[in-house]
């Protein structure tokens, strides 16, 4: 879309940078740990475990402020044109590339502990407050700092989706009363159900998100009350925490017709190529 029509909006590039991180965590905890599934040991060494443990968790964490960021991004988007909604639909543009490199700076502090305790796999007796990926382990030095890092990433998690959440109850109150509007005046305007149909399709992110977080977190502070984890219970909580990395590109194409026009480009050889009798008439007489 940016090299066919020389720009794209502001959305669009969030959801760009979504996919892009989306893309980073199959790549570094879904594969890495199918081949584990089938049969395959000791993928990385200690360090190939902590660069990929690092990527993972960044990854992981950004794509979680990201969908927050479109979320809250929608909201002021399709707010009303008050003073206080007009200084945020003209600055909030123009200061997304500058709120993601903090969200990422952010995480990329925040994460560095967990990666920094990552090793290989090993056979062996594995100890106390570790986390079992399988592929490779974290191995925290003592309760107070296993306990310590899953709850600041729980309270983390929290807050964005807390605010994805919030934002997302507010695009429905404004959607349902611009369906009671448009029903009592009953007109019809292109641009608002436009607005309105990239509304509903964030919301749908956010809500599948919302769900497979909640399944997501369930599992984790269940790893967080155990000093020893299942590997099944790893698998599980890969399995939900990848469905949202893995069914998002899905429901973005679904739900966005620019996105679909682009991409089912087999719309356009579905007319005849062949001219008719009277436009080659037309074109002689020309």
């Amino acid at each position: 879309m940016s090299i066919s029509q020389g720009k794209i909006q502001q959305n669009d590039v969030i959801i760009t940078q979504l996919a892009s991180v989306n893309m980073v965590v199959v790549l570094c905890r879904g594969i890495p740990q199918a081949l584990t599934a089938l049969g395959y040991r000791n993928l990385f060494n200690d360090s190939g475990c902590k660069a990929i443990i690092y990527l993972y968790r960044v990854s992981r964490a950004m794509s979680i402020c990201i969908t927050s960021l479109l979320s809250c991004y929608q909201c002021v988007l399709i707010g009303p044109t008050t003073s206080k909604w007009l200084f945020l639909k003209q600055r909030l543009p123009h200061s997304v590339p500058y709120v993601v490199m903090f969200l990422c700076a952010l995480n990329c502090c925040v994460c560095y502990a967990a990666a920094n305790y990552s090793f290989t796999y090993f056979n062996s007796t594995i100890p106390e407050f570790t986390l079992n990926l399988e592929f490779c382990i974290v191995i925290f030095p003592s309760y107070l700092s296993f306990m310590g890092n899953g709850v600041l990433y729980i309270i983390r998690d929290f807050i964005f989706v807390a605010l994805m959440a919030t934002a997302g109850g507010y695009i429905i109150n404004l959607l349902y009363r611009h369906r009671k509007k448009m029903q009592s005046t009953q007109t019809s305007d292109r641009n608002q159900r436009k607005t309105a149909d990239a509304s509903k399709a964030v919301l749908a992110l956010v809500t599948m998100y919302v769900i497979l977080f909640s399944l997501d977190n369930i599992i984790w502070i269940y790893t967080l009350s155990v000093s020893r984890v299942h590997p099944s219970v790893s698998d599980t909580r890969v399995f939900f925490a990848s469905c949202y990395s893995a069914l998002s590109p899905i429901l973005i194409i679904a739900t966005n017709k620019r996105f679909a026009t682009k991409l089912f480009c087999t719309q356009a050889t579905k007319k005849d190529p062949t001219p008719s009798p009277e436009t080659t008439m037309s074109q002689l007489q020309e």
